[in-house]
């Protein structure tokens, strides 16, 4: 059994799209007619094909994904080469020789290549996942179904410029403090190795009880050098089990409800979520795809996986017919301000537009925070990694402070 994609009109007149199990393509086909549709368009899911998925995540393995700033530029270059008239294999084939990035290169040949064969763009671009995800390719095949591909192109690159943008201010953001704390981290050990040590041969000869407070650290680094392929051993599996557990359905909820809710980082990966999603849910909805098809693609594109299910429970809400305002303010996972530009959208019959805006104004806000927090977490950094060496220094100096007594009486007391 196949997975395949389908654009149909129903009695009603309606066009949408979707995905149907079928034996072979006119199998697909028949099975449409059955159930009362105007097929327009079957083609076979390559993204969703069974046999192919451990070949695409081998390819995705060995070869790496495309990053999201290539993509953009490449999707911007596309676009300037069909609103230019060019022919879009030559174009395409162009673009690939010039792509800076080796697996969208081959890629974008391959695409080339399939379109000359027959294939339309969403089909041949589907073939690649490595290259072009779910939202890109549905994006694709509406614009294709339009007539409005150019348009598609140029709005799609925004978006890809806007994720990008957004991305880096979050990593920017979080890349200051992260090496900071390596940098304590190593400094700590260090100190710990063989500036300790030291100290414990110099406190040994006095022969006497050191402070409580020396001897802590002294215990901790005699654990830490007796037992340092084993404290390796534990951090590694540590790490590993915690990245296998992040890459399980309930590993990434858990991580993603963690990550927006810890202080002074949370808030702004609260901001980039929202603005991750209203920008999704915007563009799709102003490509034509239809509403529930769009908020299926936004599910799996909204970056947290939080978000992503109470994407989910709204999209379930509004197939049972209520309302899409009612069906997200009923999750508890959107701020109120997201929900009431989503009514005013909603009832305007402008919500792609008031999702745009939404994503501006969350985009705004990210840079904001990002700005006042490099500001404000430089000190505290500095303040924290002093506090981490200092511990063990005057830990190491407190005996120091009574070496006097301690010569005097022919040793160290406490």
């Amino acid at each position: 059994m196949g997975n395949f994609a389908y654009i149909v009109k129903t009695r009603a007149g309606e066009e949408t799209s979707g995905f149907v199990s079928a034996g072979t393509q006119d199998e697909a086909i028949s099975g449409l007619h059955d159930m009362g549709y105007v097929v327009l368009h079957v083609s076979e899911d390559r993204a969703a094909r069974g046999g192919a998925s451990w070949g695409r995540r081998f390819s995705r393995f060995a070869m790496g994904t495309v990053k999201t700033r290539d993509l953009a530029l490449f999707t911007r270059q596309f676009a300037t080469v069909l609103e230019a008239g060019i022919p879009v294999v030559r174009g395409l084939r162009g673009l690939a020789a010039d792509a800076s990035s080796r697996v969208l290169s081959r890629a974008v040949y391959d695409v080339a290549t399939r379109i000359e064969q027959g294939e339309t763009l969403s089909d041949a671009m589907a073939a690649h996942p490595e290259a072009f995800n779910k939202m890109y390719i549905s994006m694709m095949r509406a614009g294709e179904r339009a007539g409005t591909l150019d348009d598609i192109l140029e709005d799609v690159a925004v978006y890809l410029e806007k994720m990008d943008a957004i991305r880096m201010k979050v990593q920017s953001a979080m890349a200051y403090p992260a090496f900071t704390m390596v940098f304590a981290f190593l400094a700590t050990l260090f100190l710990l190795l063989k500036i300790v040590p030291t100290f414990a041969d110099i406190y040994a000869d006095f022969g006497q009880r050191l402070p409580a407070f020396t001897q802590l650290i002294l215990d901790i680094s005699y654990a830490v050098r007796n037992n340092a392929l084993l404290t390796l051993a534990g951090l590694a599996g540590l790490f590993l089990c915690l990245y296998l557990l992040s890459r399980t359905r309930v590993g990434r909820y858990l991580w993603d409800s963690f990550i927006i809710r810890v202080p002074i980082f949370g808030p702004i990966v609260r901001k980039a979520v929202m603005s991750r999603f209203a920008r999704t849910f915007g563009i799709l909805v102003r490509s034509g795809l239809p509403l529930l098809d769009s908020l299926e693609l936004v599910c799996g594109t909204s970056g947290n996986a939080v978000v992503g299910r109470a994407v989910g429970q709204a999209r379930d809400s509004i197939a049972a017919g209520h309302g899409i305002t009612a069906s997200f303010r009923a999750t508890r996972r959107f701020p109120e301000m997201v929900l009431q530009l989503m009514a005013t959208g909603e009832e305007s019959g402008d919500l792609d537009g008031m999702l745009i805006k939404v994503s501006d104004f969350y985009d705004r806000q990210v840079e904001a925070a990002v700005h006042s927090l490099t500001s404000l977490i430089e000190p505290l950094l500095i303040v924290l990694v002093g506090a981490m060496i200092g511990v063990i220094v005057v830990a190491m100096f407190l005996p120091i402070f009574h070496l006097g007594e301690a010569i005097m009486k022919g040793g160290y007391s406490y």
